[in-house]
């Protein structure tokens, strides 16, 4: 296909050129798709440098975060259904499309919702979700949800208004009677089970330093929130729920901030430089206790993330998961210093022990740790598997 230039075309010449170039989008799109699956199936992000596909995506891929999550459903709904690949290519679905029947497909009802959804914009597939899994219109407020159903069993779909007004005054055959045959004809299918998938929380922003938040709650989180805001009443007397919320925030952070060494106490003690100063003389054990002193000093070092640091120069920084890491694994003489130490989330923390000790082990490892307990466990006394030198210290 010539170079020329757009400007240079006739109108007919143009909308053909266009034509081919979103097909030939499309055949990149689904071809990034499948090249996203193997790579998650992988985990080869995880080498990469980053904690989840999602990071990758943003921080190497440079997509954003309305892409991103795109083409990871898409990529996801695709797995589970590759007969879609066709319809992706041909345009009679796109990412959007996919990602919404990826809620109601089954392998059942998968080629009726493709032909009923050929072609359609978002919001017509978003209509016609609904009248498969109904759902309830957010209100403003605060409200109570309904209880959840039992997985195995499905709501009846409801008819619109219009439907069920024709439905009660349309003549039909008279309710039986003790007089009247019962029908003994086959009882009809019952409708197909979908389970809806766990609302997310959401944060919004609203200005440049303001945010809404959505969370749903059960009743026990209502209830001890209700608590806190009487017990704070003095210090914040008109309730106000962000107020309450930032306090309970702050005791949270100050809490386990101090027990991963991201907050340091408020009164040292006189003797913590010495203690660490005779903790770094010591000789290293098998699984000595990492000093609260030491845990800080990693952590402020770190930055509160993870440090690992991949092929390419790309350093993680995920703050999920956090746990101490030993450089050089405590099972083959690693000392428990602050320069033999970082912070390492926790798919870089296994990676750093597969690395260190093979997959195949580290694997027989999860599942004999999975299986029972060990007789070290049972006696109170810290497991030595090799996994567990390497520094894999959590809450």
């Amino acid at each position: 296909m010539s170079a020329l230039a757009p400007a240079s075309l006739d109108s007919n010449v143009l909308a053909l050129r266009l034509r081919e170039l979103a097909g030939e989008e499309r055949n990149v799109q689904v071809d990034f798709l499948l090249h996203l699956d193997e790579f998650d199936r992988r985990r080869a992000f995880v080498a990469a440098g980053h904690a989840s596909l999602w990071a990758y995506c943003l921080e190497a891929l440079h997509l954003r975060e309305g892409a991103a999550g795109r083409r990871i459903q898409a990529m996801r709904v695709l797995r589970r259904f590759p007969n879609l690949e066709a319809p992706l290519r041909d345009g009679r679905l796109c990412l959007s499309t996919v990602a919404l029947l990826g809620q109601v497909l089954t392998e059942e009802n998968v080629g009726d919702l493709l032909a009923r959804a050929a072609f359609r914009t978002r919001a017509e597939v978003e209509h016609l979700v609904a009248s498969i899994q109904a759902r309830t219109a957010p209100r403003a407020g605060l409200r109570k949800l309904a209880e959840r159903a039992p997985a195995a069993v499905s709501a009846p779909l409801q008819l619109p208004e219009a439907e069920r007004a024709e439905t009660a005054t349309a003549p039909g055959p008279a309710k039986p009677t003790l007089d009247s045959p019962l029908d003994t004809g086959p009882l009809p299918a019952p409708p197909p089970t979908f389970v809806k998938p766990k609302r997310r929380a959401e944060t919004l922003a609203v200005s440049e330093s303001h945010w809404s938040l959505r969370v749903t709650l059960d009743r026990a989180c209502k209830e001890d929130l209700e608590t806190l805001r009487s017990l704070l009443s003095h210090k914040v007397p008109d309730g106000d729920l962000a107020a309450v919320l930032h306090e309970a925030i702050r005791c949270a952070i100050e809490k386990h901030g101090k027990r991963k060494g991201a907050v340091a106490p408020e009164r040292k003690t006189k003797d913590e430089a010495k203690g660490a100063k005779e903790h770094a003389a010591k000789p290293p054990t098998a699984r000595s206790t990492i000093p609260a002193i030491v845990r800080r000093a990693v952590w402020k070092r770190d930055g509160g993330r993870c440090a690992w640091v991949g092929s390419d120069g790309c350093r993680c920084n995920s703050r999920w998961k956090l746990e101490l890491d030993h450089i050089q694994p405590a099972a083959l003489g690693g000392p428990t210093t602050i320069d033999n130490l970082r912070l390492a989330c926790r798919p870089h923390n296994l990676l750093h022990a597969e690395n260190t000790f093979g997959r195949e082990h580290m694997d027989r490892f999860r599942r004999d740790a999975n299986a029972r307990p060990t007789p070290l466990s049972r006696a109170g006394v810290a497991s030595l598997y090799p996994g567990m030198q390497l520094g894999m210290w959590a809450p």
